[in-house]
C-alpha cells in the first residue's frame, strides 16, 4: 500500500494515502519550503534545487500561492516541489526592485476582489484602478468589495461608487455588524479569489467571517495616521466552507503597476475603451486630432472625473 502521510489543518488530523509523484497547490511560500494544499489537507514540502532558481529574469519569485506545482515524495516521505504546471492566470504587481522586476502575488485564480472601505480609510478610486488594471493583465475579473458601510448607508456606499463611475460589478459589506456577508459567501462560492486592498480597509475582518478559524495578523486603524497596523504579513491560501478558495494577500498602502500599454490603462475605464475608433491607432487620448474620447469630453459621453483618473493612471505608468 503507498504511505499514508499525516497532515494537520487547523486542529484536525487528515490520513490519506498518496502516490509517489502528483499534483498539489501552493498555500503559502516561505523561502526554500512552501506549504502545499491537495484538496483535503495541508503539507509541508522542501524545494527541489530547480525550482528555487526558476524565476526569470522579470519576475522575483518562482513560486506563487496558487501555482499548481508537481511534488515527488521521498523514501522517508517527506515531500520535494520538482516542478511548476503551466498558469492559466496571475495577478502581478511592479515590485520595489532596482531592476524593476515584477511580483507575482497569487496565481491561476478566476477573480480579483478588490476590498475598498467607505471610510477610515476613505475610498479611494485610483487604487481601485490600479489592482483593476493587473487583474485583467493577469486574465483575472476584478470585483469591487466596499466595506465599512455601518460607518454610513448603503445609500451613501452606492452613491460614492456611482459617483466615481466604478465600472465594476460591486458588493457591499460591514464586517463589523455582518451586513452583505451572506452576499459575498454567494458571489465566492466556486473558484478562486485573491483578496487586495490598501492597508486598513478590514480585509483581514472579512476573511474571518469568510473562514471560520482563519487567523491573519492584523490589528486596529491607528487613530493618528489611518493607516491598517499588523496586517497580514504574506499572501496564504484557505479553502472556503461552502466551496472555492481565496487566498489573502498583505494589505498595501500603494501599487505600482510597471511597464503597460495604452489599451490596459483605457481597458479599466468603460467610456474610454467603449468610445468609437480614433483616428490614429497608436492615440493615448491626450492631444491627438481625431481622438473620439477628447470629442466625447466635449459632447458629454466622457466624464470628465473619469477622463481625469485615466490621464493620472497613464501618466503613472511606462508606456510601452
Amino acid at each position: 500500500m503507498p504511505r499514508a502521510h499525516r497532515l494537520h489543518y487547523t486542529g484536525r488530523i487528515v490520513e490519506r494515502a498518496r502516490t509517489p509523484s502528483s499534483v498539489w497547490t501552493v498555500a503559502q511560500v516561505h523561502g526554500a519550503s512552501v506549504e502545499l494544499w491537495d484538496g483535503h489537507a495541508f503539507q509541508e514540502a522542501a524545494l527541489a534545487g530547480q525550482v528555487k532558481t526558476s524565476a526569470d529574469q522579470g519576475h522575483t519569485n518562482a513560486l506563487a500561492v496558487g501555482d499548481e506545482v508537481e511534488v515527488e515524495a521521498s523514501g522517508d516521505g517527506r515531500l520535494r516541489v520538482i516542478a511548476r504546471m503551466p498558469r492559466r492566470t496571475q495577478l502581478e504587481r511592479a515590485a520595489n526592485d532596482p531592476r524593476s522586476r515584477v511580483q507575482i502575488v497569487a496565481a491561476n485564480a478566476t477573480r480579483t476582489l478588490i476590498v475598498s472601505s467607505l471610510d477610515e480609510p476613505p475610498f479611494r478610486p485610483g487604487l481601485v484602478d490600479r489592482w483593476a488594471l493587473l487583474a485583467r493583465r493577469g486574465g483575472m475579473d476584478p470585483v469591487l468589495c466596499l466595506n465599512k458601510v455601518d460607518l454610513g448607508s448603503q445609500e451613501q456606499a452606492e452613491r460614492t461608487v456611482a459617483e466615481a463611475a466604478i465600472p465594476l460589478e460591486a458588493l457591499f459589506l460591514s464586517a463589523k455588524t455582518g451586513w452583505g456577508v451572506d452576499a459575498l459567501r454567494a458571489a465566492l462560492a466556486g473558484g478562486t479569489t485573491v483578496l487586495v486592498g490598501h492597508s486598513g480597509v478590514g480585509k483581514s475582518t472579512i476573511l474571518r467571517l469568510l473562514v471560520p478559524g482563519a487567523e491573519p495578523s492584523t490589528g486596529d486603524v491607528s487613530a493618528k495616521n489611518r493607516k491598517g497596523r499588523h496586517t497580514t504579513s504574506s499572501a496564504r491560501l484557505y479553502p472556503l466552507p461552502g466551496g472555492g478558495i481565496v487566498i489573502d494577500t498583505p494589505g498595501v498602502r500603494s501599487v505600482s503597476l510597471g511597464r503597460a500599454e495604452v489599451g490596459e490603462v483605457a481597458s479599466v475605464f468603460a467610456e474610454i475603451a467603449e468610445a468609437p475608433p480614433c483616428r490614429f491607432r497608436t492615440c493615448t487620448h491626450r492631444v491627438e486630432p481625431g481622438c473620439s474620447v477628447l470629442a466625447g469630453l466635449d459632447d458629454g459621453s466622457v466624464p470628465r472625473p473619469v477622463y481625469a483618473r485615466y490621464r493620472r493612471l497613464l501618466e503613472e505608468v511606462e508606456v510601452r
